[in-house]
């Protein structure tokens, strides 16, 4: 008499697959570990198992599925498209992170869309490969962080550009000839962008709202460095010169030695410090 054969019913990978979803699609949010996954499904031969195994592992890796433990999956009720922040990096390794998430997923500057430090976005979930991380590609631009940069101006013949003070930039913004406000070459300028890239055209474009002065003179760098913190607002530092004048109205000295000090008046004890 022949050995008795395991009982367990025999799945393609398609099959089992396609069970798999249905199986997960009806118990959103809950976590199943593989013990219920087997007893459930009637996965009763080791083959099947090991089979059902790899398919969950390729789910979580194509995100529909979540791994929760080296045991146990859940459904991915996120799904492909979310919407978060954009972060840019000067080393190209730009990254979105997701509402309610504190991982970063990487997003290539080829897949940016061009967008900016600190945009709001929606994204989708590329597929992902075997050995590569997780990976996102922007598809709106849902609202800017920013529309006003700080930058130095360079101005040519035939064109006139503004290199950005944040290294993080991919690009220079683009400056139509009558729209330098007077601003020349090494100039620190504040710019408003006046048209951002799209299918058409894809480099940014702005204006000259305000010409802060010369690079290197020392109250164009502080107005320089004020604006970059006021959101390119251009706010500014009058130098030792517009103190004098404020002091001088106020009835203050015209010039006042730093070396000099009074002379401490009689009767008057130091107190001590506790």
């Amino acid at each position: 008499m022949g050995k008795g054969k395991k009982g367990g019913k025999h799945f393609s990978k398609k099959q089992l697959a396609k069970q798999l979803a249905d199986f997960f699609t009806a118990q959103p949010g809950k976590t199943l570990s593989f013990k219920e996954i087997f007893k459930s499904m009637h996965l009763n031969t080791h083959p099947a198992k090991m089979l059902a195994i790899d398919i969950m592992e390729e789910m979580a890796w194509d995100d529909f599925l979540t791994k929760v433990s080296d045991t146990s999956y859940q459904l991915n009720t996120k799904g492909q498209v979310q919407e978060g922040t954009f972060v840019r990096k000067a080393n190209g390794k730009n990254s979105f992170i997701p509402d309610g998430g504190d991982k970063p997923i990487f997003v290539a500057e080829r897949n940016s869309m061009s967008a900016l430090d600190g945009d709001r976005v929606k994204v989708s979930f590329m597929a992902r490969r075997q050995k590569h991380i997780k990976e996102a590609q922007v598809i709106e631009i849902l609202k800017r962080a920013k529309d006003q940069f700080v930058g130095r101006l360079r101005v040519d013949k035939d064109i006139a550009f503004c290199v950005p003070q944040d290294s993080s930039f991919a690009h220079d913004i683009l400056i139509p000839k009558k729209k330098l406000k007077g601003g020349k070459t090494d100039d620190k300028v504040v710019v408003k962008i006046i048209q951002w890239p799209d299918e058409e055209h894809k480099n940014l474009i702005g204006e000259v709202v305000d010409v802060l002065g010369e690079s290197g003179d020392n109250n164009v760098e502080m107005n320089t460095i004020l604006a970059k913190y006021a959101g390119g607002r251009g706010q500014r530092h009058h130098g030792r010169d517009h103190a004098a004048r404020r002091g001088r109205a106020r009835g203050l000295p015209r010039h006042v030695d730093l070396h000099h000090r009074p002379r401490r008046r009689q009767g008057l004890r130091r107190r001590p410090l506790h």
